[in-house]
C-alpha cells in the first residue's frame, strides 16, 4: 500500500461518477440495462477501495470495471449488443466514452508518478507490488 496521488484520486472520484450514472441509468424507463444493474454496484465498490486502500489490487479492479462499460459501448455504437440494433451516438454514448477513458488516462498517470517516485528513491525504498 502507498501514498495517493492526483492520478489515482481522480480515477476513484471518475469511477464513483461513473457508478453513480450507472446507477441513475438503473433507475431509467423501461430500457433498463442488465449491466448497469451489475455494474453499478462493482464500480462503487472500486472506487471506495482505491480511495481509501492505494494498492495494485485495487487499481486493477478500476481498470476491470472501467473497461467493461467502455467494451459495451463501442459494441453497442459499432455493430450492436446481441439482439438490440446499433444505437445511435448521443450524450449519453458520449459519457459512455469518455467518463471510462478518462479513469484509464488517471490511472496510467498514477502509474508515471509512482515510476517517477521509485526511481528517485531507489530501487529498494519502494515496495515492487506498489508500482
Amino acid at each position: 500500500m502507498s501514498a495517493p496521488t492526483r492520478g489515482s484520486q481522480t480515477a476513484a472520484a471518475l469511477t464513483g461518477l461513473l457508478g453513480l450514472g450507472q446507477l441513475w441509468w438503473t433507475n431509467g424507463s423501461e430500457r433498463t440495462a442488465a449491466t448497469a444493474l451489475v455494474l453499478a454496484p462493482l464500480s462503487l465498490l472500486a472506487a471506495a477501495a482505491l480511495a481509501r486502500i492505494n494498492c495494485l489490487e485495487t487499481r486493477l479492479a478500476v481498470v476491470l470495471v472501467v473497461t467493461a462499460p467502455l467494451a459495451l459501448t463501442a459494441l453497442a455504437l459499432t455493430i450492436g449488443l446481441p439482439g438490440q440494433p446499433r444505437q445511435g451516438f448521443g450524450v449519453a454514448a458520449l459519457v459512455g466514452l469518455v467518463l471510462p477513458f478518462s479513469v484509464l488516462v488517471a490511472i496510467d498517470v498514477d502509474r508515471r508518478i509512482r515510476s517517477r517516485r521509485a526511481r528517485s528513491a531507489g530501487a529498494h525504498a519502494e515496495d515492487p507490488y506498489a508500482r
